[in-house]
């Protein structure tokens, strides 16, 4: 399914196709992340940084926190666990809180948090500073 087809409420339309489309493209996988962004310029890198963060951030509250765990690290873990599988996926969670997963412990290699921030430090020497 294309990314474009796959609709999320208009709250959510600062999520773009093209951040969803490196997360498509990336297929779960850090190594083939960092391959994607590595070409990217510096604006990009910071770009998609801050649309995993915002993502991701919207999953951190009610009613999605309602079915996680209750540690601070476990919801983060499991919100940017829910952004790195994809806009299908996450547009099911965004429509049904309730499939949440309570927590992905052992099952965090997926995650592809971080991956921007370093590859930035990589070719910047400076953190993106979006957390």
């Amino acid at each position: 399914m294309d990314n474009a087809s796959i609709k999320l409420p208009p709250e959510y339309s600062h999520l773009t196709d093209w951040f969803w489309d490196i997360i498509s493209k990336a297929h779960e996988d850090k190594a083939a992340l960092r391959e994607i962004l590595l070409p990217m310029d510096r604006d990009d890198i910071l770009r998609f940084q801050e649309q995993f963060i915002d993502a991701a951030v919207e999953l951190q509250d009610e009613p999605f926190t309602d079915y996680m765990e209750s540690s601070e690290d476990g919801i983060e873990d499991i919100s940017h666990w829910i952004v790195s599988k994809g806009k299908a996926y996450y547009a099911d969670i965004i429509n049904h809180p309730e499939k949440v997963p309570h927590s992905v412990f052992g099952n965090t290699k997926t995650i592809l948090n971080g991956v921007a921030d370093d590859v930035f430090e990589e070719k910047y020497g400076e953190s993106t500073g979006i957390y």
